[in-house]
């Protein structure tokens, strides 16, 4: 094989994973200017404590990561771009808030999904018709998704089916039952 072809067709090999999945997966991802329900992030987790690592650690954990692995300060931001508390969701807008520049995120190789989903539906807490349920259904789902170790945590939704149809993993079969469960968040290990 030509050596210009190995490039392309390694690319077009990852290309097929990701679409495949539908995801693509990244130890850490960097965030610039990161927002807090519309509003920058403020610097601290409350008025003045916890500011810097703790307010930038709940928020990494609030995207599913599990710490931040680098931030950066935003100083003097609030009167132009009013700053929002991640513990309470209170509003600076003051010229002397701080918020952040950003804020790299890191999984350290686990990944959290909410609501995770299976082909379209929210998945169902069983891998088959009352069998499998919980910690077997995640554990396949994540390694289906690449994650060797299978789940490391999940949560159950439960009584969804009816709002929320569910998906069995095994059989790909649809629960739109009010009794049906899911999953609210199936937490990955590699």
């Amino acid at each position: 094989m030509p050596a210009f072809l190995k490039p392309l067709i390694f690319t077009a090999a990852a290309l097929a994973v990701v679409l495949s999945t539908g995801e693509a997966f990244a130890d850490t991802q960097t965030f610039f200017k990161p927002k807090q329900s519309g509003n920058r992030l403020d610097w601290c987790l409350d008025w003045s404590t916890g500011c810097g690592a703790p307010a930038a650690n709940a928020w990494c954990k609030s995207k599913g990561f599990d710490k931040a692995a680098s931030f950066e300060e935003d100083p003097d931001i609030g009167a132009s771009h009013p700053t929002r508390l991640i513990s309470s969701g209170a509003v600076c807008d003051q010229g002397f808030c701080d918020g952040f520049a950003q804020i790299t995120c890191d999984t350290a190789g686990t990944k959290t999904f909410s609501n995770p989903k299976q082909a379209g539906n929210r998945l169902d807490w069983c891998l088959g018709w009352s069998t499998g349920c919980g910690g077997a259904a995640a554990s396949a789902w994540c390694k289906a998704k690449g994650f060797s170790g299978g789940a490391s945590s999940y949560t159950i939704a439960e009584n969804i089916g009816g709002s929320e149809p569910t998906r069995l993993f095994s059989t790909g079969a649809v629960c739109d039952q009010d009794f049906c469960d899911g999953f609210a968040k199936i937490t990955c290990q590699p």
